[in-house]
């Protein structure tokens, strides 16, 4: 299956700085870690923000190929789509379920079990991304144990016109193009950007079209900014299967299921007004978004619909205390998501309906002395509702309320040294596709799954140098998980404890003004700390799907003013199949190592761009499942080549 990551080539941005990807946060940007704007002189307590100048320096693609080359992310291919699985830290298969995503502050993580819509954000509309390992539960609640993605998309600036368009072409018959603008007056502005793709990709019957449209309209008022957002994506995906170990020696482009298919259309509209009030600014964002997705597989028509409404006000209260100044930001969180599917073979229908209503507040201290400290609380009352008709009629309902917190300390060391410690409770609710019983069994209320958090970590920063490390563990109760061997043929549960814990390490070197370096590793446990599963002894076990090394290198080479190159080198260590929590299939998934070349050179309003990735033909797969004393797979692409071509114009 092909990595599909040239799905975004067609609209990046390609005017790259002359610096080395640091992957670290640099001094002037700005960060909505606490759901408001703020100087990055005054973040949240260990976040990480990539900048879109750092995004194009990488030569990375796709989103989900900026969030691989971070310290804590594994991302992988487990069902063919180009959506692939993001996993921080650690979750394997439910990774997705454990690593929050967000758009501008709102979610778009599904409530189900298929990854976050990342193929409808087209990586040249993308202003940052911010990264809170094992932190967000007390602002955005459930789902972000392993840590929350906030994706922040540019919007239009006051006095601005601009405008761009790209066109791509590459390997198995891919061709893009891509048109974005933006115009701006003193008080209103609007930016518009528009994608398409199509591609036949590595695999047969694995063909793919993308279209995009998004675009923002804001009124700048003299108290705060109030924007009207919008983006749909459009995707209709062929769907070759996983092929068997044998299959994978002979036929690995083959489809195993060659008249399979996924169309999917998602549509987000949201309103995000911000107003300084003085004593106080105030906040609110309102947003719908609409998922509608339709298959075939298994020899079935499948047919999903999702709806989500939500509503977030809150404040920010600055004050001061002697000589410390704090900052207290307080809000209410309400949604509704609906769910409705139908398969039609053997007549089911499913609906589910699940509301939450949470209020949270973090109060943010600073000291003089370089200290700074956070302490947030948050409570969420979860309400969910499950209707099933296919062999007879089954209903379920259930009602919890969950609490979450964090605290976190950073006190500087000098100039160029800092340390911080992070502890918190996090939770996860379980997804709709976790309870149902499909009408063979009875829906499965699942208790929520709750996590300890810990992180203590060293940071050092001077001039276009950048270090982190840091040291983390996760405890969890009642982890959810889908577990083969569970009565009666294999069940999602609440699993019994487990741990995720680990090593990271981070950072960027300017060498020359022509040459640079960066790089990460990671080392990540995931076991089980005790307990059986289906009569099965699983304590000291390790969680499938979960690499305990992966590294990465990136040299980043400017001879001059126009020109700029780039590799990447990144491994990827073994870890065990999916489907063996009882560690008795005897092999692992093999390791990986990956190199991809980037090349651009830039003059006046033209840009062009060659990358080769996978350069060296490494044959592996990302994703993999064990059944009986095989397997079954996802390979990925061999080399791919693309081009790009982009024109900007305006100011």
């Amino acid at each position: 299956m092909s990595r599909c990551r040239f799905a975004f080539a067609l609209a990046l941005p390609l005017s790259l700085p002359a610096v080395a990807q640091s992957n670290l946060s640099t001094p002037d940007v700005v960060v909505t870690a606490s759901r408001f704007v703020q100087p990055r002189r005054d973040p949240a307590v260990g976040v990480t923000v990539i900048t879109a100048e750092e995004i194009r320096a990488s030569g990375a693609l796709t989103l989900p190929e900026v969030l691989s080359r971070q310290a804590g992310f594994t991302v992988r291919d487990s069902s063919g789509s180009p959506n692939r699985q993001i996993d921080l830290r650690g979750f394997g298969i439910t990774g997705d379920q454990n690593t929050l995503i967000l758009v501008n502050g709102q979610r778009i993580s599904e409530n189900e079990t298929t990854p976050a819509d990342l193929a409808s954000i087209s990586l040249a509309t993308v202003e940052r991304v911010e990264i809170l390992r094992s932190s967000g539960a007390v602002l955005y609640g459930s789902g972000a144990t392993g840590g929350t993605v906030n994706i922040i998309t540019r919007g239009p600036q006051p006095g601005e016109r601009q405008g761009r368009v790209a066109a791509t072409a590459g390997s198995y018959g891919t061709l893009g193009l891509s048109a974005g603008a933006s115009l701006a007056g003193e008080r209103l502005g609007m930016s518009v950007s528009a994608s398409a793709l199509a591609s036949d990709n590595y695999r047969v019957n694995n063909d793919l079209r993308q279209n995009n449209l998004s675009g923002e309209l804001t009124w700048f008022g003299d108290r705060g900014p109030v924007a009207l957002r919008f983006a749909s994506g459009s995707q209709d995906l062929r769907l070759p299967g996983a092929r068997t170990e044998a299959q994978l020696q002979t036929d690995r482009r083959g489809a195993s299921t060659p008249n399979d298919y996924l169309s999917l259309d998602n549509t987000r509209v949201g309103v995000a007004a911000v107003q300084d009030l003085g004593l106080l600014e105030a906040a609110l964002d309102l947003g719908h978004r609409e998922r509608r997705s339709r298959s075939f597989q298994f020899g079935d028509f499948n047919d999903v619909n999702g709806r989500v409404t939500s509503v977030s006000p809150r404040v920010r209260v600055p004050f001061a205390l002697g000589p410390a100044s704090s900052q207290l930001v307080a809000g209410v969180d309400w949604d509704e998501w609906q769910f409705d599917n139908r398969i039609a073979s053997f007549g089911y229908f499913g609906t589910a309906t699940q509301r939450n209503l949470a209020g949270y507040v973090q109060d943010t201290l600073e000291l003089p002395s370089g200290t700074t400290a956070s302490l947030g609380v948050r409570q969420q009352r979860v309400a969910t509702s499950l209707a099933e008709q296919s062999l007879g009629q089954q209903d379920a309902a259930q009602v919890r309320t969950v609490n979450a917190w964090e605290a976190a300390l950073r006190q500087a060391l000098g100039e160029q040294w800092s340390a911080y410690g992070k502890a918190g409770r996090s939770f996860r609710i379980a997804v709709v596709d976790e309870i149902r019983g499909f009408g063979f069994v009875p829906p499965a209320l699942l208790e929520p799954q709750i996590s300890v958090d810990r992180e203590i970590g060293l940071l050092w920063s001077h001039g276009g140098h950048r270090m982190r490390v840091a040291a983390f563990r996760s405890n969890l109760d009642h982890e959810i998980m889908f577990v083969p061997f569970a009565p009666p043929f294999g069940a999602n549960v609440n699993l019994p404890p487990t741990r995720r814990e680990g090593v990271e390490l981070e950072g960027g070197v300017q060498l020359s003004p022509v040459l640079g370096i960066g790089g990460t590793y990671t080392f990540t446990n995931a076991q089980f700390r005790s307990g059986s599963v289906g009569g099965v002894d699983v304590a000291g076990n390790h969680i499938p799907l979960v690499p305990r090394h992966r590294a990465s290198a990136t040299l980043t080479w400017r001879p001059a003013e126009a020109w700029q190159a780039s590799a990447v080198l990144t491994y990827v260590g073994t870890q065990v199949y999916d489907n063996d929590q009882a560690n008795t299939f005897g092999r692992r998934m093999p390791a990986y190592t990956l190199l991809d070349l980037n090349a651009a050179w830039s003059g006046g309003p033209w840009t062009l761009r060659a990358a080769l990735l996978n350069a060296t033909g490494e044959k592996y797969y990302s994703y993999a499942i064990a059944t009986g004393t095989t397997y079954s797979a996802y390979p990925a692409a061999l080399p791919t080549l693309l081009v790009t071509a982009e024109y900007r114009f305006g100011r």
